[in-house]
């Protein structure tokens, strides 16, 4: 059985590598970036199973992210976080294919229950 690959984005470090630890902790592979233009940099980006990056962050946000993503054919999920109580976020993400949206600070078991609907489709 193939264990999960989860990328993980966020230029909070803290946030980052606790997501890691939270996914390493599962059994899964997963490798930090620290914003969206190392992820899609990495040779092994066509290997994610499912990527989770920050709305917000210097240089390309999270819903660019989705849209380069799309456009290089990484067919990863993408689960997008944010501390935005931005209304239309909901929307924008849902148009342009993010797999789930989730508002900071959040439940483990709404990352996990997201990731896990992600790993099924």
């Amino acid at each position: 059985m193939k264990v999960p690959f989860v990328g993980v984005v966020d230029d909070d470090e803290a946030l980052c590598l606790s997501l890691v630890d939270l996914m390493r902790s599962i059994g899964y592979r997963s490798e930090p970036f620290d914003r969206a233009e190392a992820l899609l940099s990495y040779i092994d980006r066509f290997s994610f199973d499912c990527i989770i990056a920050d709305v917000h962050m210097p240089g390309m946000g999270g819903l660019n992210l989705v849209r380069e993503l799309q456009q290089q054919k990484v067919g990863a999920p993408v689960i997008l976080i944010t501390a935005l109580p931005h209304r239309q976020l909901d929307a924008e993400a849902a148009s342009i294919g993010a797999f789930c949206l989730l508002r900071k600070p959040f439940e483990t078991s709404a990352l996990l229950e997201c990731l896990d609907r992600s790993l099924r489709r």
